[in-house]
């Protein structure tokens, strides 16, 4: 998933004519996080702040523009009472693969994923037990 992320933002800095990607790194990514992914319909910064962030443009308002707390105060917990949640959804289901001599084989070998240097990755054997008599289950 990382990696795909950096693809785009790699695509994203190559777009520009310019040697100094530093200097482009706030803008591509601010830009990255207003964009509406497809799967969501949302944009990240929706996700997280519950609206778009503000691009350079939007900061400059019009002179004549007085805000009224009250309204604002109104609108804003009308627009809370409506948010829901966003289903995500998830692209596949994966499986668990279980060969199928493991239902019937009397020892077998457990992997050890927190071993130290110059240790062994699986010990055993060790004896098998049958689901049922265990009360286990897939």
């Amino acid at each position: 998933m990382i990696e795909r992320w950096h693809r785009t933002l790699k695509a994203a800095l190559m777009c520009h004519n310019s040697s100094n990607w530093a200097n482009l790194l706030p803008t591509v990514l601010l830009g990255l996080r207003n964009q509406v992914r497809l799967d969501t319909g949302a944009s990240p910064a929706e996700f997280l702040f519950g609206t778009t962030l503000r691009i350079p443009g939007e900061f400059v308002t019009d002179n004549d523009f007085t805000p009224d707390p009250q309204i604002f105060v109104n609108d804003f917990r009308t627009f809370m009472r409506e948010c829901k949640p966003v289903p995500v959804t998830h692209k596949y289901k994966k499986r668990a693969f279980y060969y199928k001599d493991l239902a019937s084989c009397t020892h077998v070998f457990l992997r050890n994923d927190a071993k130290r240097a110059l240790e062994r990755l699986y010990s055993g054997p060790h004896q098998s037990f049958n689901e049922s008599q265990k009360g286990c289950s897939r």
